[in-house]
């Protein structure tokens, strides 16, 4: 990798999607962490989710209002991510992350894949937009992206 990208940004490059899948994830014992969560993302990042199929873009605050009406109301108890494999680009202050996970979602268990726009604002590196779709019925991750 090169365009001015050094050990340092790869390095804080690399940490930013495990940091946001540990940030979001519940359990009996432990909350979100929507602060780091927050931190990991630009303050005008876009998100969506593409497991129904359909794009739904929203900004960070509105998925921290979802997912956290969907834990608080019982509907997802549980909730973790944990990344199992990554690619990235990178070049000036711009970086390409995949991101292959595992998420469990009230005791089942699925693999997904994030592809996140990173950039560097205002000396760190934040996403800001990520999509991501999760294994279902008739749609497994393929070998090449994990």
């Amino acid at each position: 990798m090169s365009g001015d990208i050094t050990n340092t940004d790869l390095d804080e490059i690399l940490a930013l999607c495990p940091r946001l899948y540990d940030a979001v994830g519940w359990n009996a014992e432990k909350a979100p962490d929507w602060d780091t969560f927050r931190a990991c993302c630009h303050p005008d990042a876009t998100l969506a989710a593409l497991s129904s199929g359909a794009a739904s873009p929203i900004a960070v605050e509105a998925f921290v209002a979802a997912m956290d009406a969907q834990r608080q109301s019982g509907a997802l108890a549980d909730f973790s991510e944990i990344e199992i494999a990554r690619h990235v680009e990178a070049f000036g202050n711009v970086a390409g992350v995949r991101s292959s996970f595992i998420a469990k979602m009230n005791g089942e268990t699925r693999k997904g894949v994030t592809f996140a726009h990173i950039v560097r604002h205002e000396g760190r590196w934040v996403i800001l937009g990520a999509i991501w779709d999760n294994e279902a019925d008739g749609k497994t991750l393929p070998a090449s992206l994990i």
